[in-house]
Order: C-alpha cells, then sequence, then structure tokens
C-alpha cells in the first residue's frame, strides 16, 4: 500500500462531504458501529460534520492516492472540571481498507495530538462486539473503564457500551503541576 497521507481538516469544501458521505455510507450500510442504523443522506452527514468542526473538535482525515480511507475526531469535555479530558469519536475505515493500518494510523495521530494539546486522560467507547477495535485500542495503551450492559440497540439487538481510557499523564515532562490524586477518598473540594 503507497503512504497514507493524515489531514487536520478545517474547512470541508464540497468534495470534502462527497467523500466523508461515501466513507460514512459504506460503513453505515454494513452495520458498522458508528451511530446510524442506516446510511444517512449527504446533507445529514455533512450537518454532522460541520457540527462536530464548530464544536472546536480536531477532525483527521486518512487518505491514500487520493481516496478517503478514514476519519475520526476528538474533542474536550465540557465545564471547567473536565476541559482537561478529551475523547475520540467516531473512527471509521473503508472496509476494504481494513486490517492496513489504516485505523491504527489514525487512532495513534489522535492521540499524539491530544497529549500535544495537554489532554490529560482521552477517552473513548465502543460497541463490545468491535473485537478488532478493541484489540486496536489496546495495543495503543486504551484500558476499559466500564462497561454498559445491552446500552446500544440495533433493531431488537442489544449490545454492550465498552469504556475506555488513555492516561496521557505519565508521559508529561517533569517540572510541571503536581496533581493531587483523590479518587473517590472523602478529602478535597466537594466531599461529603
Amino acid at each position: 500500500m503507497p503512504e497514507l497521507r493524515l489531514d487536520w481538516l478545517e474547512q470541508p469544501d464540497e468534495r470534502t462531504y462527497d467523500d466523508v458521505h461515501a466513507l460514512v455510507a459504506q460503513v453505515a450500510a454494513l452495520g458498522g458501529a458508528v451511530g446510524w442504523l442506516s446510511v444517512p443522506p449527504r446533507d445529514e452527514v455533512a450537518r454532522w460534520l460541520d457540527g462536530v468542526l464548530a464544536e472546536g473538535a480536531r477532525f483527521l482525515t486518512v487518505s491514500c492516492a487520493g481516496e478517503l480511507l478514514g476519519v475520526g475526531h476528538w474533542a474536550r469535555l465540557r465545564g471547567p472540571v473536565m476541559v482537561q479530558n478529551a475523547q475520540i469519536r467516531k473512527v471509521m475505515t473503508l472496509p476494504q481498507a481494513r486490517g492496513q493500518g489504516v485505523a491504527r494510523a489514525l487512532t495513534a495521530a489522535l492521540v499524539d495530538d491530544a497529549d500535544r494539546a495537554g489532554v490529560e486522560v482521552l477517552a473513548l467507547d465502543c460497541r463490545g462486539n468491535n473485537h478488532a477495535a478493541l484489540g486496536l485500542y489496546a495495543s495503543l495503551g486504551f484500558v476499559v473503564s466500564g462497561r454498559r450492559p445491552g446500552w446500544i440497540a440495533v433493531g431488537d439487538e442489544r449490545f454492550d457500551q465498552v469504556l475506555l481510557h488513555l492516561d496521557l499523564r505519565p508521559g508529561r515532562p517533569p517540572g510541571g503541576p503536581v496533581l493531587q490524586q483523590h479518587g473517590g477518598r472523602r478529602v478535597g473540594t466537594g466531599s461529603t
């Protein structure tokens, strides 16, 4: 496979909307765990993409020889007590590009970018039956935080939602602030 090209999307053009729609359509048509139950129309995908970018997310595309092979994004959580954390969302690749390192390159780049931006903990979730994705995330250092049984509905089928996280703080350079880790102990602000 020729070299993968990774690009951060800031302002989509009509071709980008078409390419992202084509990718979403192929993934959704196969029942991919990306949030759509059927192939969405182009305008819905365009509104989704515009909304992601309007919220300040970092949206990454992966292409090869001019063909869009994968997308994904990360965004900080909202609110003053959560803004140090972020979440990766909607990592997807063309079905015919699976097993070729596209999702790994995409996810690793999202992690590196979030780390450079000072994110402390990066979270994501995955459908429980998506064993390839779970294996990929584990190989990149993500650990399972929890599981919501039967949380995801696809018609009359129910799937677990697996919650994962990656703590980026251990790799921080020395000299940064010393963080007080209280966990669930009855200490610190807001303790009862």
